[in-house]
């Protein structure tokens, strides 16, 4: 504690110090000639007409004659009268000289620099640092990385992309979740992904409902994923998305940032003359990737043959089970006979084309004083679901406005309405469209299930089971339905009291509101009486920020110091109302006023943390840059005791090219290291105490209290600490046309908050506890070049990759393992081990005796293999991952692709286990003609050596589901993940077009083949869940391979 306050104690000195130095240091004087004479101008950004403020204006003949561009990139200078060139430069931009051929209203256009070692990146709070002072792992994508291959979830649209970065897309829809992991899970099992700041404002990314991978959906019943808060990125918006990695690079931002930050900056207006006008148009369709490879030499039925009665096509119509397929007509579930004849197609003939169209429109304009930008924005989706889809509406406002030369004004905001029809529920067969689809025999067409009911409107039975919904009764008559309204805005202004010091005062609120309806009608075979749920909804997130910023270049011989100071308040607020029940009274009225059995309840949770920060950037002659920064944040959820937490941080980089002699072929070496510690508290508020409630019907006629709470309280929690070393280089090749940017990171997750169950006696089911460390350590790098630049062609080409190896370190003396999650009917348990990775799969193997002969269940003319014990078959998440992109260009014609692949985890697949039961695998069709033959012992060592006969294979591949291991698979692949095929029209060449500045067209394919992969009819990315739970797939919606075009056009 003493260090730490030492530290601040430094940082706030040099941040207060600054002003009263430099009253005491004189500027030094040229002593000019005596004819002078003053030119002035502005300087604008070549790319987006910007002014450019902090820009250096000095003449050729003496670099002592500058002056800096104002707020409104506006300079004055007094150069000798003899003066023949002025030099112009900026970090970001090349360096721009010029012949002074006139002294008034200069207009200066700088070009951004393709080279990305001269480039300006957004960093913490909004500023903005040459990459040569960053001290840490940062990558930055243009808006143009996801205007032209549009993803419905901006989110997705990062896969593959940035080393470091793991995006996982749930197989849950278009307008599901999407899990972002950057270097690697951090806390056992609280939040993992990054803080999201739009526009220098933190937005929730709350993920509404994570489909639970259990029997029947959990108590919910409706079990589908309504998405999360990154949906509401609009693609054509975007102007740059930057990744924050490491703990140096978010610490400014505090708790929330301990899993790293993306920081999205959003287009806005420039000066020009009128209104300019951008129209962006998308089209995409989408159909199912992966089709299952199913054997289709045996047909529906059970015990080798096939069904003579109706009764008996409905018993057996889940099993494939059946006689050789012929031809030969059979009764189905319906009594209707029909060839006996293999349906390869039915997975094709029930999902539909699905469909994406979005089309925004923006206008921008301003002056010196003003400039301001609106856009709308429309998507419509139709999903490969029947009956399944959403539409999202947006509307964003950006506008800044200088009133005088030291008081600036920014404004942003948006809205989104977004509307959702039946989203799908997954994993358990209840209500899940998908299961039936997949699981139906394979001599039936799925076709005639449709509609999935009868002139009543009761759902038709296609097999014994109830819980097995006909998937037309789903997607026809079991509904949801959610809106959700959504406000994002922010207000900034800026004081410039002199040239090197200002201050800074932004507020912005993201507000949602939410509702969700959704219902089970009393037709349905499973749930004669019906149910329904209800939601509504409340999520405030209100950010308040107020920043003292002092920038002094030479400030002291040749050291340069930008520090700042800041205060923040963050509240955050959830009330919701959530209504469930059953039975109906009325039919075919679906509302929750006519459900006899009601039950409430109230979540609500509000919470705030304030906080105080401060950072000190040194620079000396633009070689050695040192960052200090330093956060004390005070949590409402903890106790007084607990409630606070300090994060320092260290960050230094050396251009090693600028000190020593390099080998011709090294343009630029760059040496970097980092040292930060972050932390945060338990998102759960009032988790220190416990509440109470009346019970409903309370007991003899008395009313009775009751805690809301099944969880122990506990008020001696206190902050998780997370704590990274970074060292790394940035080295650049053949005049910089070679890049490399390589990090090595060691992460450790001190004190994390984690809840735990407990026994039972103590009156409660789970206890939130301080326990534990785990460790993420592992390696980045990202290539870059420039292969080819000759003419009119061009190849530009990047390769990035990472390792990440995790480990949970220690957990408590009683506790070795902490269950995360538990599949269907408990085949497998996603656990966290001490000395193992996170997220672990476990399940059984089959048992061997001590000579290591099999043990089977033998009953009968059959057997089926005995259970060994619970262990380790694999890990939910993959230590590996990498990606390759290209992109030629010739003349108006660019060409690229992105492929990227991940390595090293594992997938436990239902649908393969469901498959087997059903006998729909090919591994089924071993032992169909002439029996199967096993060897090992029984259960009491005596020796089995027997054939079991086709008429029983069903006994013994359906014991397959006690045996995890035959169904947890090797998850690596290497994907084609995308391809544009561009064409800009060449508008000087054509007559008439004066007013067009700018059109393209592009033909654009995403997920388009798996070259490689290991886990048998499924997709290996088929995770259902963005939770902490990884390594489950089962009976999610399919994952597509989409094709369309792309219109851009600007005035």
């Amino acid at each position: 504690m003493k260090t730490k306050l030492i530290s601040l104690v430094f940082i706030g000195g040099i941040i207060f110090s600054t002003s009263a130095k430099e009253t005491a240091i004189k500027k030094h004087l040229f002593e000019q000639q005596s004819n002078q004479i003053e030119i002035s101008g502005q300087i604008l950004g070549q790319d987006d007409g910007m002014p450019i403020a902090g820009a250096s204006i000095y003449a050729e003949s003496n670099n002592k004659i500058a002056a800096v561009s104002d707020e409104n990139g506006k300079f004055k200078l007094k150069v000798p009268e003899n003066e023949v060139h002025i030099i112009v430069s900026y970090m970001g931009y090349e360096t721009l000289s010029f012949a002074l051929l006139k002294t008034s209203d200069l207009v200066i256009r700088l070009k951004p620099a393709e080279n990305v070692l001269e480039q300006v990146l957004v960093t913490a709070l909004g500023v903005k640092k040459s990459t040569k002072a960053v001290a840490y792992a940062v990558t930055e994508l243009k808006g143009t990385e996801f205007t032209k291959a549009k993803e419905t979830n901006i989110a997705n649209a990062l896969v593959g992309k940035i080393a470091g970065v793991n995006v996982s897309s749930t197989a849950t829809g278009a307008n599901g979740s999407t899990r972002v992991i950057i270097r690697g899970n951090g806390s056992l099992n609280g939040n993992n992904q990054p803080m999201y700041v739009v526009n220098d404002l933190p937005i929730d990314n709350t993920q509404l409902n994570l489909p639970g991978i259990g029997n029947g959906a959990g108590s919910t019943r409706i079990n589908v994923d309504r998405g999360d808060g990154t949906s509401v990125i609009n693609a054509d918006d975007i102007k740059t998305i930057t990744v924050l990695k490491g703990g140096t690079a978010a610490a400014l931002y505090g708790a929330n940032a301990a899993n790293g930050v993306i920081l999205i900056q959003t287009k806005r207006g420039s000066a020009q003359k009128g209104i300019g006008v951008e129209y962006n148009s998308s089209f995409t369709f989408e159909t199912p990737s992966i089709i299952p490879d199913w054997q289709y030499e045996y047909g529906s039925g059970a015990n080798g043959k096939k069904s003579t009665t109706q009764a008996e096509a409905v018993a057996a119509g889940r099993w494939s089970w059946g006689a050789k397929i012929d031809g030969s007509n059979v009764v189905q579930f319906d009594g209707v006979a029909r060839p006996y004849v293999a349906q390869k197609n039915n997975i094709k003939n029930f999902y539909e084309t699905g469909t994406t169209f979005i089309n925004s429109l923006a206008l921008s304009g301003g002056n010196e004083k003003a400039t301001g930008r609106l856009s709308f924005s429309n998507m419509d989706n139709e999903s490969v679901v029947p009956n399944s889809g959403f539409n999202r509406k947006s509307i964003n406002v950006a506008s800044n406005l200088n009133l005088t030369n030291w008081l600036k004004f920014d404004v942003v905001a948006q809205y989104n309405l977004e509307k959702s029809n039946n989203r799908v529920t997954v994993s358990d067969a209840e209500a899940n469209p998908n299961w039936g689809t997949y699981m139906i025999g394979n001599t039936v067409d799925i076709r005639n299930l449709a509609p999935g009911y009868d002139e009543n409107g009761v759902e038709e039975a296609w097999n014994p089971v109830a819980v097995a919904t006909n998937p037309y009764f789903v997607v026809n008559k079991i509904k949801n339905s959610d809106t959700k309204n959504r406000f994002i805005g922010m207000l900034n202004v800026k004081v410039n009291f002199t040239p090197e010091l200002f201050l800074q005062g932004r507020i912005g609120q993201d507000y949602t509101d939410y509702d969700f309806f959704g219902y089970i009608p009393k037709t349905t075979l499973n749930n004669p009486v019906g149910y329904a749920q209800g939601s509504k909804m409340k999520l405030s997130n209100i950010n308040s920020e107020a920043i003292l910023n002092y920038s002094k270049k030479n400030i002291y011989n040749d050291f340069s110091l930008n520090a700042l100071v800041g205060v923040n308040s963050r509240t955050t607020l959830r009330d919701e109302t959530r209504v469930e029940g059953s039975n109906f009274v009325l039919d075919n009225f679906y509302a929750l006023s006519n459900l006899s059995t009601l039950t409430y309840s109230y979540p609500y949770g509000k919470t705030k943390t304030n906080s105080v920060y401060g950072a000190a950037d040194f620079d000396y002659k633009n070689i050695v840059f040192l960052n200090l920064t330093g956060r004390q944040d005070w949590f409402s959820t903890l106790s007084k005791e607990n409630n606070t937490v300090f994060y320092p941080s260290v960050g230094t980089s050396i251009i090693l090219s600028d000190i020593f002699t390099m080998p011709e072929f090294v343009s630029f070496a760059k040496l970097r290291s980092s040292w930060a510690q972050v932390g945060g508290a338990t998102p759960d508020p009032y988790a220190l105490n416990q509440s109470y409630s009346m019970i409903q019907g309370g007991h003899n006629g008395q009313q009775v209290q009751g805690p809301t709470s099944s969880r122990v309280p506990n008020a001696t929690l206190s902050p998780l600490t997370s704590t990274t070393f970074e060292v790394g280089t940035d080295l650049g090749f053949f005049n910089n046309r070679l890049n490399l940017d390589f990090a090595w990171y060691n992460r450790a997750t001190t004190n994390d908050i984690v809840e735990t169950t407990i026994s039972t006696a103590s009156g409660a089911n789970t206890a939130l506890l301080n326990l534990g460390k785990m460790r993420n350590k592992g390696v980045e790098f990202l290539l870059s070049g420039k292969i080819i630049n000759s003419g009119n062609f061009s190849w530009d080409a990047s390769l990035n990759g990472s390792y990440n190896e995790n480990k949970v370190e220690a957990l408590t003396d009683q506790l070795n393992s902490i269950t995360m999650a538990t599949s269907v009917n408990g085949y497998v348990t996603i656990t966290s081990d001490v000395g193992r990775p996170y997220s672990i799969i476990k399940g059984y193997k089959p048992r061997k005796d001590a000579n290591g002969n099999t043990v089977y269940n033998v009953s009968g003319g059959s057997a089926t293999i005995a259970q060994g014990p619970l262990q380790e078959l694999g890990q939910g998440v993959h230590p590996w991952s990498a990606g390759i992109s290209n992109e030629f260009k010739y003349k108006n014609i660019s060409l690229s692709f992105l492929i990227d692949g991940k390595f090293g985890g594992s997938l436990y697949s239902g649908t393969n286990l469901y498959g087997t039961r059903m006998g729909l695998t090919k591994l089924t069709l071993e032992g169909r003609e002439t029996g199967l033959p096993i060897k090992g012992v029984d259960t009491n060592g005596n020796p089995v050596d027997m054939v079991i006969a086709p008429e029983n294979l069903r006994t013994y591949y359906d014991g397959l589901r006690n045996i995890s291991s035959e169904f947890v698979y090797d998850a690596s692949f290497i994907k084609l993940r995308q391809i544009i095929l561009g064409y800009d029209l060449p508008l000087e060449k054509i007559k008439g077009l004066s007013k067009l500045q700018g059109a393209s067209v592009s033909f654009v394919a995403r997920n388009l083949f798996i070259l490689y992969k290991k886990t048998p009819n499924v997709d290996p990315e088929s995770v259902f869940s963005a939770g902490n739970a990884q390594g489950v797939e089962q009976f999610g919606v399919p994952k597509t391979r989409s094709f369309g075009l792309n219109l851009n056009v600007k005035f």
